[in-house]
């Protein structure tokens, strides 16, 4: 059997917190992306490596079902296709970030929290 191992990550601070779980299975990763005034299940990203069209290296195929409403999937597709192309395994992420009003520049602030995440998750992957 793979050895399978799990991942906490968090950014941010206050209603701007997003928490990463990841449950690396050996042969793919399950990811959880939570935060803001109400955690739940927006929708959920599924990212497939595949051989690049373009003969070089690795490129990403994504499925995405977005709870109807709901723009979760947004800030989960990136840090899902930057997980599948560096490690060139499947990622499922199921996201859930509610944040009331959010303005133009919070929405940057989300972004690169979850840009954030993608980053610490590649870093804590490889030393594991």
């Amino acid at each position: 059997m793979a050895k399978s191992s799990t991942i906490q990550l968090a950014t941010g601070s206050g209603r701007f917190r997003i928490s990463l779980l990841l449950y690396d299975t050996g042969s793919g990763l399950h990811g959880f992306l939570v935060g803001g005034d109400k955690p739940h299940v927006g929708g959920v990203v599924l990212a497939l490596p595949r051989p690049s069209l373009s003969g070089h290296g690795v490129g990403v195929d994504c499925y995405i079902t977005p709870v109807p409403g709901h723009k979760d999937t947004e800030v989960a597709r990136p840090l899902a296709e930057k997980l599948a192309r560096v490690l060139n395994q499947v990622v499922v992420i199921s996201a859930g970030i509610h944040l009331e009003k959010l303005s133009p520049d919070e929405l940057v602030q989300v972004e690169e929290g979850c840009d954030s995440l993608a980053v610490q998750a590649l870093a804590a992957l490889r030393s594991s």
